[in-house]
């Protein structure tokens, strides 16, 4: 073989050599890992925290999708924190915008928490997928439930029975949590009964169109009772509903309000 020719095919082999550099560093693939970490909120609620990272460059638009029971209560609100909870079957998902991770930077993370239904195991997974990431990170935790601690609250009502024009009919509205937990930031609310004036009621209760009534932090197998004070002002039927209003899951709605229906005397 001449010089020349081999010379020509040394400055081919070299431009192919440079040519698959450039086309590595063109395509270098980007990769996504997870971490999952259980804990707990601060109300004691089973938490999970999320851990995002990139290599190989930025993974742009980086979603977290996290699969839990079904059966699970959702502690934040619908959409908080650039999370969309959506309850379901076979199961409660989690979709939480991340944005981009650059492959310098540091790891981005997101934390969801929900409330328990039963004490069966709760098998979370959260998965991360990014726009120009074609194969995902999934990470996985099996949580013990020692205890439910749903709250279960019921609401009984009763009154002066007959009434009287003229005279005071009370209303005593009690409110009973019957369940494991601790029910927070209650609040017993009185429909009144049309055709009376309002007289007194408990204190921390606000008259308006509604008589509301804070009880606040309510422990298990506690009870706390609102004493309500109207004049009937004409005879006949009249009748009033109690309610609650609180911010902790409640295992059962139906006896969450009462209502009765009393005659008043000329």
């Amino acid at each position: 073989m001449s010089k020349t020719v081999a010379r020509y095919f040394g400055g081919l082999a070299v431009f192919a050599l440079a040519l698959a550099v450039l086309s590595a560093g063109a395509y270098a693939q980007v990769t996504l890992s997870i971490g999952l970490t259980p804990g707990t909120d601060p109300n004691g609620e089973p938490s999970y925290t999320a851990s995002v990272s990139s290599s190989g460059g930025t993974a742009s638009n980086v979603i977290v999708t996290y699969t839990m029971p079904s059966g699970e209560l959702p502690i934040s609100p619908a959409l908080s924190g650039g999370c969309l909870f959506t309850p379901g079957s076979p199961h409660l998902t989690v979709v939480c915008s991340l944005g981009d991770i650059a492959a310098s930077g540091p790891a981005k993370s997101v934390t969801v928490a929900v409330h328990p239904v039963d004490t069966a195991p709760q098998d979370v997974t959260a998965t991360a997928s990014a726009a120009n990431v074609s194969i995902l990170a999934s990470a996985f935790v099996t949580s013990t439930i020692t205890e439910v601690g749903l709250t279960e609250m019921a609401v009984t009502m009763n009154s002066t029975n007959p009434g009287k024009v003229g005279e005071p009919l009370v209303y005593n509205v009690t409110v009973t949590n019957i369940q494991d937990d601790d029910a927070r930031n209650v609040f017993a609310i009185l429909i009144l009964p049309k055709l009376t004036t309002f007289v007194s009621a408990t204190n921390g209760c606000t008259h308006g169109v509604l008589l509301t009534c804070k009880l606040g932090q309510m422990s298990p197998g506690t009870s706390k009772t609102v004493t309500v004070t109207v004049l009937p002002t004409v005879a006949g039927w009249t009748q009033a509903t109690a309610g609650i209003r609180l911010t902790t899951p409640d295992r059962d709605f139906t006896n969450n309000s009462a209502a009765n229906s009393i005659w008043i005397n000329p």
